[in-house]
């Protein structure tokens, strides 16, 4: 029968599609890592502030990086090598996909629609979010069906041919080209949870308080508490809060939001408890108060309250400082990893 399935462990982890395929990669590999901890390290949880005068709307505020961003992020912690494939047609996409199979090479495919995943019904030909990722791991000629991990479902689901090339051919400006593909070329030695943890902690803070531009990270937030002083379009308050939520929807209540400064916050308590590391504590309790403030921005934000708005982006943003202050010093004396 012309077609294969490769066997591989997977993890369910909602709201982490951009990670979770290489995840399960890296766990067949040999390596397993705790919940979110490739998230964090690969952007979530950032911060940027674009402007562009002509654009729907012309303030857009985003709480993490682009996916675009995480993979190149997490070769540096990690070590591997990502083979892009993008803006090719769909033919093309579905020949290499195949190819990478019979090779032994799980395919991280996406940005695609999750309009044409089956197993997402309230979805499934009703609504276009075009911001999710999927692990195949195999293909069936005679069912005309690829096999996918998804981050939302525990077993094996079953993609048409159809849907597939459908769901990935969609652009989407500072994120993915159509028919987007990865696959990894991993480093002989793959780091421990512990090495990327503080390799990847000071990545992340250096990213945040020096970022090499200053429409990311700390200084971002403060320039954004100026000028949105003077903002009057409903439109960019709504991205505010919108892509403060995962994934980026407009949110009717923020009651027992667990938002992605939350999961720092989790993944940093579970480390500091795991390996002793009390510093990793205290961070995580100023990105809980941080998360806390995000939440209240948004509501800010919703009702269009500028004041508030900036000065809750202020206490944000020296909250943020002094955790990744935190961060960039443990980091400094990994060989002591006792306080």
């Amino acid at each position: 029968m012309p077609g294969k399935l490769i066997s591989l462990p997977h993890k369910v982890c909602d709201s982490e599609c951009y990670v979770n395929g290489i995840e399960d990669i890296l766990a067949w590999k040999g390596r397993g890592y705790a919940d979110h901890l490739l998230s964090v390290v690969g952007g979530m949880a950032s911060f940027a502030f674009l402007k562009f005068k002509r654009a729907r709307p012309p303030n857009m505020v985003f709480w993490g990086s682009s996916t675009r961003n995480f993979i190149p992020n997490l070769e540096r912690v990690i070590g591997f090598k990502q083979v892009l494939i993008e803006g090719c047609s769909s033919s093309t996409a579905f020949s290499k996909l195949k190819v990478f199979i019979d090779e032994d090479k799980p395919v991280v495919a996406g940005a695609l629609d999750m309009f044409y995943l089956h197993y997402y019904p309230h979805l499934y030909r009703n609504r276009h979010v075009p911001i999710h990722y999927v692990l195949v791991v195999g293909y069936d000629d005679e069912r005309r069906i690829f096999y996918v991990h998804d981050c939302g479902r525990a077993e094996v689901q079953e993609v048409s041919y159809e849907d597939m090339q459908m769901a990935l051919d969609v652009k989407v400006p500072g994120m993915s080209k159509k028919n987007t593909l990865r696959t990894f070329r991993l480093p002989s030695a793959i780091p421990s949870e512990l090495e990327v943890a503080f390799k990847g902690f000071r990545f992340k803070a250096n990213q945040m308080l020096c970022p090499p531009v200053k429409i990311f990270g700390i200084p971002a937030m403060r320039r954004l508490s100026k000028e949105v002083l003077s903002w009057r379009d409903r439109e960019s308050f709504e991205h505010m809060a919108m892509y403060a939520t995962t994934p980026p929807i407009v949110p009717e209540s923020f009651e027992n939001s667990h938002g992605m400064r939350h999961w720092q916050a989790a993944v940093l308590r579970d480390l500091a408890k795991r390996y002793d590391i009390d510093i990793w504590e205290d961070a995580s309790k100023l990105f809980e108060q941080s998360g806390e403030l995000i939440i209240q921005v948004c509501e800010a934000a919703l009702k269009q309250c500028n004041q508030s708005v900036a000065e809750l982006l202020l206490r944000i943003a020296d909250t943020e400082e002094r955790a990744y202050h935190l961060l960039h010093r443990k980091a400094a004396f990994r060989l002591n990893p006792r306080k």
